[in-house]
């Protein structure tokens, strides 16, 4: 075999381990780009399901406390009523000194606080994952020479939804949030 012969070859052996690295490169960047895709969508679709689940749970908790609210006001308007006809009498003073009113039972409002605490704090874990994904999928479509293979395939900017407030949007774009009233006069 003549050394011409072998060194075409030798370049057309190295130039198919070429395109087949970079096939198997390419390939490679398509499939990580697919997973991040397919788990900011999954990420996305959970983060609607947890913050429906959220609002349900502390709506439903404060139904139940509304319920014990309304049953002790019960209580104790049956007890003020009580109290103004035994006075009635004369001799009901002695009674109102003894009479205790029932204790009330604090736990289902702090049951409520920690449902509600733990489900925001669940529900910002799930918006930061979420946003961390994005930015992985960002690295990929954006970083050389992922960016080119992205390109090629057509591989767009995945939209995520972020949910906050108007109070949270006004202050970014105001740079300030000088409002620290925990409860509105």
């Amino acid at each position: 075999m003549s050394k011409a012969l072998m060194a075409v070859l030798g370049i057309v052996g190295v130039g198919i381990l070429a395109v087949v690295f970079i096939g198997i490169y390419v390939i490679g960047v398509s499939n990580g780009e697919a997973r991040l895709r397919n788990a900011i969508t999954a990420k996305q679709t959970d983060n609607t399901s947890e913050f429906d689940n959220m609002w349900k749970k502390i709506q439903q908790v404060a139904q139940v406390t509304e319920g014990q609210k309304n049953a002790l006001l019960e209580i104790f308007t049956g007890y003020a009523e009580a109290r103004g006809k035994a006075m009635e009498g004369g001799a009901g003073i002695a009674k109102w000194v003894k009479e205790s009113c029932p204790n009330v039972d604090t736990k289902t409002f702090e049951n409520l606080q920690n449902i509600i605490v733990g489900s925001r704090d669940r529900w910002t874990m799930n918006q930061k994952e979420l946003i961390d994904l994005k930015r992985e999928h960002d690295n990929i479509r954006t970083l050389f020479p992922g960016n080119i293979v992205c390109s090629i395939l057509g591989r767009g900017e995945i939209k995520i939804t972020v949910v906050t407030s108007e109070r949270t949007d006004h202050a970014f774009k105001t740079g300030k949030d000088d409002n620290v009233q925990v409860f509105q006069k």
